[in-house]
């Protein structure tokens, strides 16, 4: 009798001890705090990491409104060496917690936030009764995934798990201290009661949404709130269903109903016709113009809406309804219709020049109008972000449809939109520089040529003809005497561009071995090592079917054309990772498209049978296996290595030229 006595008081002992909070309320001062009289914080750093701090904060999470909500406050040193700072506490303030640092909050020098074990404190009102939120903030405290927010950042280490019995007993005594209101704080306290009830839960949680149903005044929100987690963390379709019908009778325009709406169209479906039937459905029930005289948090709704549809009118040549769709959009969801869409069927030709001249001519002036709608400014922390996105998206834009009238010979109309284009948008972009030479030669515009060749040498943004067109300016309007055209092209690049270009050199140095080889040419010859003794050589490592390796071959053309008489450089380019007849593709597409190359084929590993025995041995130097890659080999070992194409010819000669004269003048 005695043992099982003993047995069941260590048994109590121990129930009580798990029904404890695990944090230190000591930091706060009264003990007892009440949100109607001052409360302060007290920290003695004495014996801890801030013990020798001469400037101490406090990170303070105050969980208000079921919700959280984080600020700092400096703490002040008085005559005892303790640290004090006051709490701005509100009436719906329930729960505080606190961790101290030095530094910066998100970078501390110093922290203190007690092992992970926390400070913290629940508050009274005036009556010395717990505030509604304040066994739910305790609970959402030690475990943050109950409510979430910016609790998350108070520990350094995910907190251990509670036991289900204290985080019930928190559970039941919120419910009975908040009573009804328990739809106000429905997400964490469901999240809550999960942890607590375990397997019966969904009953529990079924059991109390139809309760909550029941009630006269549910409003729009809490009935969305409702459907989500029936639907989504339940999965009760009866539940749902019955939501559903709430909210149809008492909301049918409000923003739940909405995203039911949203959640039953057909955006999946192969049937194009049922995707666009659900969609234009949807937008008559819950027109765009009426969400934007109450815009919530639902924008992504008609962004994807918009999205799906317009894509399927595309798809399905339904262009005309494509193009009115620009009557409704705003620029951020324009954007994107035309970008994949004239933009997809323009590089992939999947639809006839004419015809994608008239749609895309059709929306472009109405996206125009609409790039300072503000938009995408839910997507950036700053305006200047958002702004500087809008120019960039609507650069692209223009650079396709001037693209198009470009290919059918429309230079007037090409003219018109080149003018509309940014300053970087006009320069920086050596493929529509080309177009824009072209242009201008199509409207016999003689006088203009220069002007743009000399800005596109500033922007080091220049193709190989705009080079050849650039020199014969020079040499005629020199009488012959192209002597100085170098001094002449140098001298148009901005010294910005000259220090960036030297910047990203300087930061593409390396000194690793070069991997011994036995590379077959085109002509079926053999090179090894030997052959580039006492070399500098250019290797571009590609594929026929690496587009940006395709893009960059016109700036290696005017490397290779540079360095032609220079026995001490030598510049190869290395097809890899390929299949099939590698050899015949590589030759066949060079030689076809005219390229002057000296061409490689690396090595079929024999392991593993892929034609890649050289650049897989040079991956740790990569750090990835992404093409195109250069590499400039000296004395067997490899100096420089970068990966990648800017998109402009010129900067790819510039970048390679200097670090190759760089390696000519080392000692």
């Amino acid at each position: 009798m005695k043992k099982q006595t003993i047995f069941l008081v260590l048994l109590f002992v121990q129930a009580v001890l798990y029904a404890q909070p695990r944090f230190d309320s000591t930091v706060f001062k009264p003990t007892k705090p009440k949100t109607t009289a001052l409360v302060q914080v007290v920290y003695d750093a004495k014996d801890k990491d801030l013990e020798f701090s001469d400037d101490i904060q406090a990170a303070l999470y105050l969980f208000e409104d079921y919700a959280w909500r984080q600020i700092s406050v400096p703490l002040q040193k008085n005559a005892a060496g303790l640290w004090i700072a006051t709490v701005p506490v509100k009436a719906t303030t329930a729960f505080i917690a606190a961790k101290f640092y030095q530094g910066t909050l998100d970078h501390p020098d110093l922290l203190d936030n007690n092992q992970d074990q926390g400070y913290a404190v629940s508050l009274s009102d005036a009556k010395g009764k717990a505030v509604p939120g304040a066994y739910l903030g305790e609970a959402a405290f030690q475990v943050p995934t109950i409510a979430g927010g910016g609790i998350f950042s108070y520990y350094t280490n995910q907190p251990k798990v509670l036991p289900a019995n204290y985080l019930k007993s928190l559970a039941e005594h919120e419910y009975a201290l908040s009573g009804k209101q328990y739809l106000s704080y429905f997400q964490p306290f469901m999240s809550l009661q999960k942890l607590a009830l375990g397997d019966a839960f969904p009953a529990y949680a079924k059991k109390l949404i139809v309760d909550g149903l029941k009630q006269k005044d549910v409003s729009d929100q809490v009935l969305n709130q409702l459907y989500s987690f029936s639907s989504s963390r339940l999965q009760d379709k009866e539940l749902t269903q019955l939501i559903e019908k709430r909210v149809n009778n008492d909301f049918p325009s409000g923003a739940t109903a909405r995203f039911i709406a949203y959640s039953n169209t057909m955006g999946s479906s192969p049937d194009k016709a049922a995707v666009i039937a659900s969609y234009e459905d949807f937008l008559r029930r819950f027109p765009v113009q009426q969400w934007r005289q109450h815009p919530n948090g639902q924008g992504f709704i008609y962004y994807t809406v918009y999205r799906g549809l317009g894509t399927a009118y595309f798809e399905s040549k339904q262009f005309d309804k494509f193009a009115k769709l620009y009557d409704e959009v705003d620029f951020r969801t324009g954007n994107e219709l035309m970008r994949w869409n004239i933009m997809r069927a323009y590089m992939f030709k999947m639809v006839g020049k004419d015809s994608l001249y008239q749609v895309s001519e059709a929306i472009l002036p109405k996206l125009i109008a609409r790039r300072g709608d503000n938009s995408y400014k839910e997507d950036f922390d700053h305006r200047a972000q958002a702004d500087s996105n809008v120019v960039k998206n609507l650069d692209d834009r223009l650079f396709t449809h001037i693209s198009l009238l470009n290919d059918l010979k429309k230079y007037v109309e090409a003219r018109k939109y080149f003018l509309l284009l940014s300053e970087d948008g006009k320069y920086n972009n050596a493929e529509l520089n080309e177009i824009n030479l072209r242009v201008l030669e199509g409207l016999g515009d003689d006088k203009q040529l220069l002007p743009l060749l000399e800005m596109t040498a500033k922007y080091n943004a220049m193709t190989p003809r705009m080079f050849d067109k650039l020199r014969a300016i020079y040499v005629k309007e020199h009488a012959g005497d192209e002597s100085g055209y170098q001094i002449y092209l140098a001298g148009l690049k901005s010294n910005e561009e000259k220090a960036a270009m030297k910047a990203y050199v300087d930061h593409h140095w390396v000194n690793h071995p070069m991997p011994d080889f036995r590379l077959e040419t085109a002509d079926g010859l053999f090179i090894t090592p030997e052959d580039w003794k006492d070399k500098i050589v250019v290797v571009d490592f590609w594929a026929t079917w690496c587009r940006p390796c395709i893009m960059a071959f016109p700036g290696m053309q005017l490397l290779v054309d540079k360095y032609a008489r220079d026995s001490h450089v030598a510049v190869y380019m290395l097809g890899t990772m390929q299949t099939g007849d590698y050899r015949s593709k590589s030759v066949n597409y060079v030689r076809g498209e005219g390229f002057r190359f000296n061409l490689l084929h690396d090595s079929v590993n024999p392991k593993t049978n892929e034609q890649d025995l050289v650049f897989k041995q040079l991956v740790p130097l990569f750090g990835d296996s992404s093409i195109p890659r250069k590499i400039i080999v000296k004395d067997g070992r490899v100096r420089y290595c970068s990966g990648g194409y800017s998109g402009s010819p010129s900067k790819l000669m510039d970048e390679l030229s200097l670090a190759i004269e760089t390696l000519k003048n080392e000692k």
